[in-house]
């Protein structure tokens, strides 16, 4: 079932909720051409739909670029339990059914851990998607380095906000030119089971088995600034499979969507216009 929503919580956006069984709502923000081709935004850890909607503001008008909160995030559902790549894979495809009238496939954009739900969905369900693009992706995983990052690096500052020790909060964001108040209703409409469940996943996961089994158009971009794919790393994915292209920003840090928005842009204009 799908039900319109007022006040999408972006400007001259329009906004939908998919309903699946068991209690499973899934919040879709939207723009473009209702008749182009869909552009799926998924969202890391912690985010939400909001943080593509410059993006999805930019992009080309002939596409459907949409951002999807994911569960436990946003105005999605936020059950206690659930949150593994089979269950955000799930969620997927209560997307994909929903638009199952287009007559294009959608592209898949993943950020970060969404970036590692694009490519297991890709990787399983190649029929459904048209493309993949997938923005520095963790590659910890089972014999794999664990995740870079400590739990506590997400979840301190979640409690943090929710308690109102604004101070505190503002001590885990150093970076020039953040944006506190973002972030901060990010972490606000985020659920503390799906970050600390989705920490754990993301270390047991087999992120390598997927990208492997990748046989739709895909393309690898890997934030130079960031601990997460080194330069060794890339590498091995190319060899692992070489009909991935690979982009590196080495300039860039993690959340490329926020801090180089127009290469990204062009990078992913690009991407999709070689689809057709």
């Amino acid at each position: 079932m799908t039900m319109p929503i007022l006040n999408a919580g972006a400007e001259g956006a329009s906004s939908i909720v998919l309903e699946g069984a068991g209690g499973i709502r899934l919040r879709l923000l939207q723009r473009g051409s209702p008749q182009g081709r869909p552009v799926i935004f998924l969202h890391g850890i912690t985010e939400n739909a909001s943080a593509f909607d410059p993006l999805l503001r930019a992009l080309p008008g002939h596409l459907r670029p949409m951002a999807l909160d994911l569960r436990g995030r946003g105005r999605s559902f936020k059950p206690e339990s659930g949150y593994r790549l089979s269950d955000y894979m799930a969620d997927l495809l209560i997307v994909c059914n929903g638009l199952s009238g287009y007559a294009e496939r959608p592209v898949l954009v993943g950020h970060s851990m969404g970036a590692r739900i694009a490519a297991a969905f890709a990787a399983t369900y190649p029929d459904m998607a048209g493309g993949a693009v997938l923005i520095d992706p963790p590659l910890s995983g089972p014999g794999r380095a664990a995740f870079p990052l400590p739990l506590s690096r997400f979840v301190d500052p979640k409690k943090a906000i929710d308690e109102g020790r604004y101070d505190d909060f503002r001590s885990y964001y150093t970076s020039s030119g953040f944006d506190y108040e973002r972030k901060a209703l990010e972490l606000q409409a985020c659920a503390l089971p799906a970050i600390e469940q989705s920490y754990a996943a993301m270390n047991a996961e087999p992120f390598h088995a997927y990208y492997r089994m990748l046989r739709l158009p895909a393309l690898l971009v890997a934030a130079g600034l960031a601990p997460f794919i080194s330069e060794d790393a890339e590498e091995e994915l190319r060899a692992m499979n070489p009909g991935v292209r690979t982009e590196r920003y080495a300039d860039v840090g993690h959340e490329v969507h926020k801090l180089a928005p127009e290469r990204l842009l062009s990078t992913l204009t690009a991407f999709i216009a070689s689809l057709s």
